[in-house]
């Protein structure tokens, strides 16, 4: 059931019984400032600690960008002095024509850079073992 309880306070509506205590406009006035301070130092705080939150979660995620970087430099380092040992290793094959390093596939299927690490790594030793295994391979004497 709904209450169709007056707004207009008890002392204006002349409903002024005794357990009704009269509210000055002053008073009034003070209560809703106050209340509306108290809101305002609550959203304040509120505002204070998502900002403490986003700052902290912004720090690590600028720091994971850094590593990634970091390794992404490293992993291009890495590809490139594989590559030469690979040109390297098939020199004396002159009917082999040797490219540039390759840009990157973009199209490959995102994975744990490890798994591409892992492949690129087995990949070469697999040139090598084969290589050896045909006497391609000349190993350079000390």
């Amino acid at each position: 059931m709904i209450s169709h309880a007056s707004v207009v306070p008890a002392q204006r509506s002349g409903d002024t019984g005794s357990e009704v205590a009269e509210v000055s406009a002053v008073e009034r006035y003070k209560e809703m400032v106050g209340l509306a301070g108290a809101a305002v130092e609550k959203m304040r705080d509120q505002d204070r600690d998502r900002v403490r939150d986003l700052l902290a979660r912004l720090a690590a995620s600028q720091d994971r960008m850094a590593e990634l970087i970091e390794q992404e430099k490293l992993t291009q380092v890495g590809v490139r002095l594989l590559w030469e040992a690979a040109v390297e290793a098939l020199w004396e094959e002159r009917w082999m024509q040797m490219k540039p390093v390759p840009e990157p596939d973009e199209s490959v299927p995102a994975r744990d850079q490890r798994d591409y690490l892992t492949a690129m790594d087995v990949a070469y030793q697999s040139l090598e073992d084969t290589l050896q295994k045909r006497g391609l391979l000349r190993r350079k004497s000390s």
